[in-house]
């Protein structure tokens, strides 16, 4: 009996011990998930705040960088053109301000503040800020002039195909900031603050620490410095706090693209209260120890204290992960989704109205939605563009010959089969003027919904100022053409004053026979009709083509060289052309006329090309120029090449620039070549080259074969 006694107790004790091994373990787990838990729940607040500051910024950016996108850089200044989009985006941004300074140390200010004489932008912190990042970017807060507030600026660089033109800021007060951050409540003395990437305090619930002191010289028992070379986005520091002298925890998060980091700080005892999580888990640890102490008063209630054990181990478990899935923020994430989509919202639908070109969305090619824009472009209301199509919007007929309504067929079965499509289109107003455009298609598929996006730029004063520019380099070369007419009339108006003279003298000398007047009136004649047809090459060299037509490329050749050939014997220059063999006409499309122009352009330079040459070295050899024509099975190219001095080859990228001449201001205007670039290509389908040879130069011109009206229609 005694024995048995002895075997029970020892089992029991054994049993003892290992219940007391495993309330030790569970105490010791326990508490690590209670400190994890605390880290993970702050860590979800610097998070959530983080990214809210995040969104914040990336849709004021965002707003910004459409602003700078719609500005028009040619008529920059204090005027209306410039203006509205910055007092429209002060609305969409909720900026206290909208402005750009300009190199010049100027402002033009969205608010309408007048600056004193000695503001300069050129030395203000959100000037230097742009320039120094080259790109959209944030300045540190400071106190603008203007509203007498901390505020911090979104600064973007303004460039014009690589050039500088300035730098557009908007300034917005830091009311969000100090919502989101000074008003975050966290246990009883837990507050949230904002600090940069060196240590300065840029939002603080105590206002005499903001931009005036260091992080660490508040708290020296962080080392600050220490903890973000560590290059971690976010973190949990325990410290004692010098001031209260008990534990403390700081989270931090940085908010992306910028050097600031969202910061918690709390004491460590508010922490562990702050969570249900450390209730639950406390009383389970109390649970645990008065099991262990029930172990040693009775060895009889082992059983029901390991059946306890594995309960509430259970319930522990299934409380924990309870608390994590509630602690996981599900509700602050639905929350910040419905926040981000409507900030998403509201950005593309001032993106959408504050565009610069009219935006308009078809479904079966009716409009479904349209912007502000497109009821000014077309002068009509909105509910008079909704339901209309394309073609309700467009003239019978393109400047192409081609119907609007073939034209919109092949554009739609294009946009189709491609990503993106960009085409010139001649519209029509309410007013039914038309104006051509640049339009951008694009086709969408929302919810299995076909929809195709337009957006449309009105080119009208680009259109007219070609065409001005075409014509004035016309009338640039008339004194020129008018002294080749000249040269024309000189021999056969010599040959009828000897005709003249020669009635005189035949009267006198009484040799006067109808023989005479038959081969006098004939030759006369014959004169009088060589100078009737050198007028109607010339009226037909002025006179613009009204429209697009099929021609023949050699007879337009022809009648350039003819129209330079006594200029080019007068300066000893020899033309050879080599056309192939003609089975059928070389028809191409386009402006006769002004085809004709661009070949005259090129063998004008050519001669002076070769005029300079002999003016520089001094050489007597002959001038040759040489206009090639050959095809192929789709192209004609026509080469025209010359002897002269060639072009500088710093030069060549240059030499199709507008207003850009080797010439002298005296001798040419720069825009002959730029047109005669601007015929072929944009015109004619061709295209336009240029480049040294062994001796001299060679212009190129390639264009489409087979391009008649009809194959159009």
């Amino acid at each position: 009996m005694n024995f048995k006694f002895k075997n029970t107790l020892m089992w029991l004790t054994l049993l003892s011990i290992l219940i007391l091994t495993a309330v030790g373990i569970t105490y010791q787990s326990t508490s690590a998930l209670v400190e994890k838990t605390i880290f993970d729940y702050l860590h979800t607040l610097t998070a959530d705040t983080s990214i809210k500051i995040e969104i914040w910024l990336n849709q004021q950016m965002k707003i910004l960088n459409a602003t700078a996108d719609s500005i028009n850089y040619q008529n920059i200044g204090n005027n209306s053109e410039t203006l509205a989009p910055l007092k429209m985006a002060m609305k969409a941004g909720h900026f206290s301000d909208v402005y750009i300074g300009l190199p010049t140390g100027k402002i033009i200010d969205g608010a309408n503040w007048s600056p004193p004489d000695t503001y300069d932008t050129r030395i203000r912190p959100w000037y230097l800020r742009a320039i120094e990042a080259g790109k959209t970017t944030v300045t540190k807060p400071y106190v603008d002039l203007t509203t007498m507030e901390l505020v911090i600026a979104l600064v973007t660089p303004l460039t014009d195909n690589d050039n500088f033109v300035g730098v557009m800021s908007a300034d917005t007060v830091l009311d969000f900031l100090v919502e989101n951050i000074v008003n975050l409540k966290i246990a009883k003395s837990g507050y949230a603050f904002i600090v940069e990437k060196n240590g300065m305090i840029l939002v603080h619930p105590n206002q005499k620490y903001v931009m005036e002191d260091q992080f660490q010289k508040i708290e020296p028992n962080v080392d600050w410095t220490l903890e973000i070379s560590k290059n971690l986005h976010y973190g949990t520091i325990k410290y004692i706090d010098i001031k209260q002298g008990s534990d403390h925890l700081l989270s931090y998060q940085k908010v992306k693209n910028t050097d600031w980091y969202v910061c918690i700080d709390i004491p460590l005892a508010e922490a562990y209260a702050l969570t249900q999580r450390a209730t639950v888990l406390s009383a389970v640890e109390i649970v645990l120890i008065t099991l262990g102490g029930l172990a040693f008063v009775t060895l009889l209630g082992v059983g029901g204290s390991v059946l306890v054990l594995l309960v509430f181990n259970r319930k522990f478990k299934t409380t924990v992960n309870k608390q994590r899935e509630e602690l996981s923020g599900m509700s602050e994430n639905l929350r910040w989704n419905i926040d981000k989509r409507k900030e998403i919202e509201t950005y593309y639908q001032t993106l959408f109205e504050v565009a610069n070109d009219a935006i308009l969305l078809t479904h079966d090619l009716h409009f479904v939605e349209c912007n502000e824009k497109a009821t000014e472009m077309f002068r009509l209301s909105r509910q008079g563009l909704i339901g209309r199509t394309l073609l309700g919007l467009s003239p019978p007929t393109q400047p192409n010959g081609k119907s609007s309504i073939s034209c919109i067929e092949d554009i739609i079965n294009t946009a189709n089969s491609e990503k993106q499509q960009f085409f010139v289109w001649t519209f029509q107003r309410g007013s039914g003027s038309e104006f051509p455009a640049e339009v951008g298609l694009k086709i969408l598929h929302l919810n299995s919904v076909e929809l195709a996006l337009f957006s449309i730029r009105d080119i009208s004063k680009r259109v007219d100022a070609e065409g001005q520019l075409r014509q004035a380099q016309k009338m640039a070369a008339m004194g020129e053409m008018l002294g080749a007419i000249a040269h024309q009339w000189r021999q056969p108006l010599n040959a009828l004053s000897t005709y003249i003279a020669s009635i005189q003298s035949a009267y006198y000398n009484k040799k006067i026979s109808k023989q005479f007047v038959d081969k006098l009136v004939n030759g006369a004649d014959s004169q009088i009709q060589f100078m009737s047809k050198t007028i109607d090459d010339f009226r037909h060299f002025f006179k613009p083509s009204k429209q697009k037509e099929p021609f023949n490329l050699n007879i337009a050749v022809d009648s350039a060289a003819k129209l330079l050939e006594p200029q080019l014997k007068q300066n000893e220059i020899d033309l050879i052309v080599n056309k192939p063999k003609e089975d059928s006409p070389l028809i191409v499309f386009g402006y006769q006329s002004e085809f004709i122009h661009v070949i005259v352009n090129i063998l004008g330079n050519a001669m002076d090309s070769i005029k300079e040459k002999r003016l520089i070295t001094l050489a007597t050899d002959a001038g040759i120029i040489k206009i090639d024509v050959a095809i192929d099975s789709h192209r004609a190219s026509i080469s025209i090449t010359d002897n002269g001095c060639g072009i500088s080859e710093q030069l060549l990228p240059k030499i199709f620039t507008p207003y850009f001449t080797t010439k002298g201001s005296a001798a040419g205007t720069g825009i002959g070549l730029y047109m005669a670039k601007m015929i072929v290509e944009k015109e004619m389908d061709g295209m336009l080259s240029v480049e040294n040879v062994t001796r001299g130069s060679r212009f190129t011109i390639q264009l489409p074969l087979g391009q008649t009206k009809e194959s159009h229609d």
